[in-house]
């Protein structure tokens, strides 16, 4: 459970931990328990994710419970910045647990790091934090490879702003009873969900005010986080490119293409892509084969890391989002895929997650790929009923698989489950949060 009290040895130290205070702006954050297992027997734990997601308020609910002192530097702060560099071995010179905030901005910490973990091999030594992708630095890979545990932090998901766990990985791959759902949650609510996001402070804002939050988060992260850290050619592309992949969302990517839309070579796109998923504004979800058939498309989709940024991009808004020409299928996806990404971190059942296209067009939007092998499928629908042909897919899926297919579930904006077949379910969308973990 995510409630209650737990109590958990880190460095030879037994504390007491209440998992409801370990919030990101007042919510429980259901990542906790993971981060505090890694504390307790890994030596380098790393706790990646965007900025303003809430890494800061888990880390400092978590020094608050430990009973003896914890260190907590960020080397966003330019005297600790210059210490760090200035002499890496003092600067990771401590007992207790230290905690490096925005630790990307110092790479040269890393080797002291594992030099002192080496000496010192006691679990729980060090929590790194970071807004980039810290295993995409060199450093990270060449020093800490055996020594760290890394776990993504993602914007608030539809549980965690309910304040009620999720199950619904671990009841799919079940093929749960629970699955059979009914919502109460309307067609048209889902739009706001989507508009909002996960990100805490534009949650609390309406109209003009969320916009331009997510204005200023969007030029913040790419000039600061990407700009500035890197040091690009054609900064000026970077927030068209990123406007361009919100507009393409859920959609696979096709770099040729990309390219011609952004006016901008191929090999400098790639090379963009790769800094913006970097910075976790966007994802990419890779093709998924078992040779279903003899021609799989091998493209991955790309995918916005949060909806209310992605609505932003594209200028639209929760009555906008409904009209004829607005974005809902897109974004619905998108919202499915983020969320269900947010519910790895917890599940009890550890999968892969995919797409599947066959050069027919015969699709599955998400695949879900648990390790012993067993497979489920989901569609996303924005429509409010369901029809025979929206099970196209996982019925080629479930046909080929066999025993492996635990089930395949159209997620759709009605509000009842309904049976289509063996092992095949329209569900409501609202199944991904209701169902309790």
């Amino acid at each position: 459970s995510a409630r209650g009290t737990r109590r958990i040895r880190i460095q030879g130290r037994t504390i007491s931990h209440n998992i409801v205070s370990m919030a990101a702006a007042h919510y429980d954050r259901f990542s906790a328990n993971r981060l505090l297992e890694a504390l307790a027997d890994t030596p380098v734990v790393a706790l990646n994710g965007a900025r303003q997601v809430g890494k800061s308020t888990l880390v400092g609910e978590l020094a608050r419970s430990m009973a003896e002192p914890v260190r907590i530097v960020t080397l966003d702060d330019q005297t600790q910045l210059e210490a760090a560099m200035a002499d890496p071995a003092a600067f990771v010179d401590h007992r207790g647990l230290l905690v490096i905030d925005e630790v990307q901005r110092a790479p040269g910490l890393l080797p002291a790091i594992k030099a002192e973990v080496d000496r010192d091999r006691r679990p729980g030594r060090f929590l790194l934090t970071g807004s980039t992708r810290l295993l995409s630095l060199a450093e990270m890979s060449a020093s800490l490879a055996g020594r760290v545990e890394v776990i993504d932090l993602w914007p608030l998901s539809q549980g965690e702003l309910g304040r009620r766990r999720e199950g619904f990985i671990d009841a799919l791959l079940t093929w749960s009873t629970e699955l059979r759902h009914t919502s109460e949650v309307e067609p048209d609510a889902y739009t706001e969900r989507i508009c909002g996001g996960g990100f805490p402070e534009p949650l609390t804002r309406s109209g003009r005010r969320r916009s331009a939050w997510f204005d200023n988060y969007a030029t913040t992260v790419v000039e600061r986080m990407v700009i500035d850290t890197v040091g690009i050619e054609r900064a000026d592309m970077l927030p068209r490119l990123l406007r361009l992949c919100a507009a393409r969302t859920s959609n696979e990517l096709n770099i040729t293409a990309l390219a011609n839309d952004a006016a901008m070579p191929e090999r400098t796109v790639s090379a963009y892509l790769g800094h913006l998923q970097r910075v976790f504004l966007i994802q990419l979800l890779p093709a998924w084969s078992r040779n279903l058939t003899s021609k799989v498309a091998h493209r991955p989709k790309v995918f916005l890391t949060d909806t209310g940024l992605a609505a932003d991009l594209l200028g639209v808004d929760s009555s906008s989002l409904t009209l004829p020409s607005g974005p809902l299928g897109s974004l619905l996806e998108t919202f499915v895929t983020v969320e269900l990404r947010k519910q790895q971190a917890w599940a009890s059942s550890t999968v892969d997650i995919f797409h599947f296209r066959d050069r027919g067009g015969t699709e599955v939007d998400l695949v879900l790929e648990a390790r012993d092998g067993r497979v489920a499928g989901i569609e996303v629908k924005a429509a409010r009923s369901v029809a025979g042909s929206d099970f196209k897919g996982l019925r080629l899926m479930r046909d080929r698989l066999g025993d492996q297919f635990v089930g395949g579930v159209v997620l759709y904006r009605g509000q009842q489950t309904v049976p289509f077949g063996e092992n095949l379910l329209a569900v409501p969308v609202a199944a991904l949060w209701e169902l309790p973990g």
